[in-house]
């Protein structure tokens, strides 16, 4: 989403993403791998070099995105964790997650990139200013 933001054809480097979005250099490397691995973006080498989204991608939905990064069944498990939780052994929420898991899954399989990168520059600047505010705090 990040990359869907950013200008055309300028890569982005690691450590840029990283930081402003504030998550673990080495995690966000094995996301990066994935989503060149499947041509959702496109790894550039040398001192120009970075990611930038695939001109493809715009049109691919949050659903396919998710799925390649955390598989196919990223929201089958039980809400509460019971490894045993089904429709004919329902943990006490199962009723409740089953709705609100296909509320999500709705979500996810209408809303494109484009769609989401057009929303995604104020939420980064509402998550950045709360960053900061936490970081005075303390």
């Amino acid at each position: 989403m990040f990359l869907a933001a950013q200008p055309r054809h300028q890569p982005v480097f690691q450590r840029d993403i990283s930081q402003s979005l504030d998550i673990p250099i080495h995690f966000l490397g094995k996301v990066l791998q994935i989503l060149v691995k499947h041509d959702l973006i496109i790894s550039h080498k040398g001192i120009n070099g970075g990611f930038e989204i695939n001109d493809d991608t715009g049109k691919i939905t949050l659903d396919v995105i998710v799925r390649i990064i955390d598989g196919d069944s990223y929201l089958n498990g039980c809400m509460v964790g019971f490894p045993h939780c089904s429709d004919e052994h329902p943990c006490p929420v199962h009723d409740e997650w089953v709705v609100a898991r296909t509320e999500i899954m709705k979500i996810f399989e209408e809303i494109d990139i484009n769609q989401f990168s057009e929303e995604l520059q104020s939420k980064l600047d509402f998550m950045t200013e709360k960053s900061k505010q936490k970081e005075n705090e303390v």
